[in-house]
């Protein structure tokens, strides 16, 4: 065996989640030892509907990155409520489709060029005590953040159950021919035939005359087959061509069911935290936040990060947390989407608001629900 290498901190998973905790723990002290780990080479593909936010790209501004190039930009927003009815608006911050491939490497890039150090190795153990935790045999960190996926080895190997169930939705994607004339628009679509929990088609146009389409459901619902998937996000997304079309199966951790978010010094982070909105499957936006803060935790409170970061992310998260797992049920129902569709689409305000909590962290106040009351006669 090679020799233990201490490091300041280890990362395990170089996506979006990994890559701001790097970058967010070198903005803090460029001069710390940042390594980060991925099963995979540099430029992998990760199955995701590829949609950066406007949230998003302001999380990574406030880390000094940029997100996307102009050709990526957005046109807008569109959501579709179970009866068709859709509403849609110009976002007024930009927001980015870009393949995941790309995406991530611009990301971990960026991370290098801050003085992260980067190496390719699955993770298949991890020891800690008081002071600091070993991976492998191998690395020694003082605290080490697993940012490595829905399926976390980390968050295996500290003892935290996997997502089931609601608490769960899978999900398949592929890049269909983008139609003639199609807006850029970041298009999501609820589906009319509720199984329970999050079940929605989407529509994301790439810079490269593809589209990214998919579908995704609880994994509670009586039929969450791969076959089911398929038939959905076809008759969903009639204008789109998917024969021939390689479709993807992947799984989302929603935020209504959580692991601690640490153990001892080591830190979950983005989907290895289960932070994947309910409401529409976005997990970007969390995970950079998430990745950032656990980042600044490991170097300003070294000797407690898990308690530095597990603060932080309840100031960031609780109030959504708390909310979106109490109305996560609703969601069931067409009538309830139909009208909050209805209501978004008549008042601007409840519009802005929708995409705050689906695609950000914001809350809905009483005023909201009492607005979105109005419209359901």
């Amino acid at each position: 065996m090679p020799p233990v290498a201490d490091w300041d901190l280890v990362v395990v998973g170089a996506g979006p989640a990994g890559s701001a905790a790097a970058i967010s723990a070198l903005r803090e002290r460029p001069d710390a030892r940042v390594l980060v780990l991925d099963r995979a080479p540099m430029g992998r593909d990760k199955v995701c509907g590829d949609g950066i936010a406007p949230h998003a790209v302001a999380e990574l501004e406030r880390l000094g990155v940029s997100a996307g190039k102009p050709a990526e930009k957005l046109s807008g927003v569109r959501l579709v409520a179970p009866n068709g009815r859709s509403v849609g608006a110009l976002p007024t911050v930009t927001g980015y489709v870009i393949p995941r491939a790309t995406f991530d490497e611009r990301l971990l890039k960026a991370a290098l060029s801050a003085g992260a150090e980067f190496e390719v190795q699955r993770v298949t153990s991890v020891e800690q005590d008081g002071a600091s935790v070993v991976l492998n045999d191998r690395w020694r960190a003082s605290t080490v953040i697993g940012a490595d996926g829905s399926n976390s080895s980390v968050r295996r190997l500290m003892g935290q159950p996997a997502n089931r169930g609601r608490a769960l939705a899978v999900a398949i994607r592929g890049y269909s021919p983008t139609p003639t004339g199609a807006p850029r628009e970041l298009t999501i679509r609820w589906d009319s035939q509720r199984a329970g929990g999050l079940c929605y088609a989407w529509a994301f146009p790439t810079a490269n005359g593809t589209t990214n389409v998919g579908y995704g459901m609880s994994s509670g619902a009586p039929d969450h087959s791969r076959a089911r998937l398929e038939q959905r996000a076809r008759e969903l997304l009639p204008d789109y061509n998917f024969d021939g079309v390689p479709l993807t199966g992947h799984t989302l951790p929603l935020t209504v069911s959580r692991p601690r978010p640490a153990v001892g010094r080591v830190l979950l982070v983005g989907d290895a935290a289960s932070l994947i909105n309910p409401f529409t499957g976005e997990g970007i936006y969390a995970a950079i936040v998430s990745g950032a803060l656990a980042g600044a935790a490991a170097i300003n409170a070294p000797d407690a990060p898990g308690p530095a970061y597990a603060r932080a992310l309840a100031a960031r998260f609780h109030r959504q947390h708390r909310q979106t797992g109490a109305l996560y049920r609703i969601i069931d129902s067409p009538t309830v989407l139909n009208t909050v569709i209805r209501a978004a689409g008549r008042d601007a305000r409840l519009f802005d608001r929708l995409i705050d909590v689906g695609l950000g962290d914001s809350v809905f106040t009483l005023g909201d629900l009492a607005r979105f009351a109005r419209h359901a006669f």
